[in-house]
């Protein structure tokens, strides 16, 4: 019977390992005073780094990720990244920067939430929404 449960305990911890190995990893490079790729597409699960933070940060932003979902901050200098499993559109900056409009956008999944991003967003935020919702209509065209 113990070995039964161990057999099952063993066949859990392995599925779990097997299916994060399908899991992707995206790479957002801090440039200048910008994020390149500005709008990145992902599925839940998947995970987003930043590379060359040397003085940036990023920040979830409040009101414009989906509902039910974690915010985060990576801080100042910080390389790091972030799972997301939610799907929806989120909407980020880099705090020092965000007055130049650095910032960008993670599609996770279907973008569920673009309609109340598009209303949430303001100032920078909303130049952020705009190019999540070109860039799904694009990818929308393309299927």
């Amino acid at each position: 019977m113990q070995v039964k449960y161990a057999l099952i305990a063993m066949a859990s911890v392995l599925m779990l390992g097997f299916n994060n190995a399908f899991a992707e990893d995206v790479t957002v490079s801090a440039q200048a005073v910008k994020f390149a790729p500005l709008v990145v597409f992902i599925q839940p699960g998947d995970r987003v780094s930043w590379t060359n933070m040397s003085g940036h940060d990023s920040q979830s932003l409040e009101g414009v990720i989906p509902d039910g979902a974690e915010h985060w901050h990576l801080g100042m200098g910080e390389n790091g990244s972030v799972t997301l499993n939610v799907e929806g559109v989120y909407l980020y900056k880099c705090t020092p920067h965000w007055g130049f409009g650095m910032g960008g956008a993670i599609i996770v999944g279907e973008p569920t939430n673009i309609e109340q991003v598009k209303a949430n967003a303001q100032g920078a935020a909303k130049r952020l929404a705009i190019k999540a919702n070109q860039a799904i209509s694009q990818r929308a065209e393309a299927k």
